[in-house]
């Protein structure tokens, strides 16, 4: 097939290569042409088509060379291997290898092409960056982290990574209830009485009296955190400010959200009746992050404005950097959640004799 195409190809031209299956052709080109994987020259295309491409690499022209299905009625052998209509055990190794050796070019067919400009732009990685989590070099086009820390990593390090080892900021200490007083709360504290009451009882940033000392006890409280100007660490984010700036990232079209957050929490409502659609694969690698979430209503749901959708926020109430940086870049590529218009039907109406047809 190289030999094939190399022969239509005019002599002292700079050709690129695409190859449309993934099994053992694009080995031939590495081998038989200057064009590899390595240097960009070869593309390889998941098409699952036994077939390759030279062109010019400048003006796109170039022929298709294929193995062509129609000529292999004439070589059984070849047939029944390349359609697998025999097992292994059953094939004649020998006879296969003889067979491919004396059809040569008789079971393929060339045509000639003219390659689509998207696909004879060079694939460049650009600027590289050390990625903040595992420290190692990326194309910083990839986003904040690189592709691996994102997710895609095919493998797991047998050791428990550093942001998903359990840890605690330095600087966060509680603060007993005889030394709160006059001091400002650092995040929404809760009131649960099972079965009858659930809510915020202490909101961030409210100032404790001594008469709010008897509700924290009774709420079970001992000690509580409070804002003392050591707790703005750059390589810790509040649940607060998490939860917003993933809120402005997962919110898309048709989808508004709760400006404040509550008890770390932000919502997201319905801005129009419509189909939620969710990203679903993205919506997972987000909730594998350490010490974020993000749940909501499923896929294709039908909603209604002002229908509550999904809600997320960050776990601790201080979340490390690091996570912080992982979970945004898994939103950089666009909304989680969409809630798209439903196209109004047109009704008309048949009459046939005394009976009516709506549709």
């Amino acid at each position: 097939m190289v030999d094939m195409a190399m022969k239509h190809i005019p002599e002292g031209t700079l050709f690129d290569a695409i190859c449309e299956t993934t099994n053992c052709l694009p080995d031939a080109i590495q081998l038989l042409t200057p064009c590899t994987m390595g240097n960009g020259w070869l593309k390889i295309l998941h098409l699952g088509r036994f077939s390759l491409i030279f062109y010019d690499k400048y003006e796109g022209k170039g022929v298709r060379v294929f193995l062509d299905p129609a000529k292999l009625e004439s070589w059984p052998e070849i047939n029944a291997w390349f359609f697998q209509l025999k097992s292994k055990a059953d094939q004649d190794f020998q006879q296969l290898l003889e067979s491919i050796s004396a059809a040569g070019e008789e079971i393929l067919s060339l045509h000639e092409v003219q390659i689509k400009p998207q696909f004879m732009k060079t694939q460049r990685l650009g600027k590289k960056a050390l990625c903040p989590l595992c420290g190692e070099a990326y194309p910083v086009k990839y986003g904040a982290i690189c592709s691996a820390c994102q997710g895609d990593s095919p493998y797991f390090f047998h050791e428990v990574p550093i942001d998903q080892e359990v840890r605690k900021p330095p600087f966060l200490t509680p603060v007993t209830l005889d030394k709160a007083v006059g001091q400002r709360v650092l995040n929404d504290m809760t009131k649960i009485i099972p079965g009858k009451e659930k809510g915020v009882a202490f909101k961030k940033g409210q100032v404790i009296s001594a008469g709010d000392l008897c509700r924290l006890q009774q709420m079970g409280r001992s000690s509580i955190y409070v804002d003392d100007h050591k707790t703005h660490d750059p390589d810790w984010v509040h649940e607060n400010e998490a939860a917003l700036l993933f809120a402005g990232k997962i919110a898309g079209e048709g989808v508004r959200f709760t400006k404040q957050p509550k008890e770390g929490k932000i919502n997201f409502r319905a801005e129009r009746n419509g189909m939620l659609v969710v990203d679903k694969k993205r919506l997972e690698t987000f909730n594998m992050v350490p010490g974020v979430m993000c749940a909501g209503r499923k896929n294709y749901s039908l909603v209604l404005k002002g229908n509550d959708l999904a809600g997320t926020r960050a776990i601790p109430l201080f979340l490390p950097e690091t996570a912080f940086k992982k979970a945004m870049s898994i939103l950089e590529n666009g909304p989680l959640y969409r809630v798209l218009p439903l196209r109004a039907a047109k009704v008309g109406i048949l009459v046939t004799g005394t009976e009516v047809f709506r549709g």
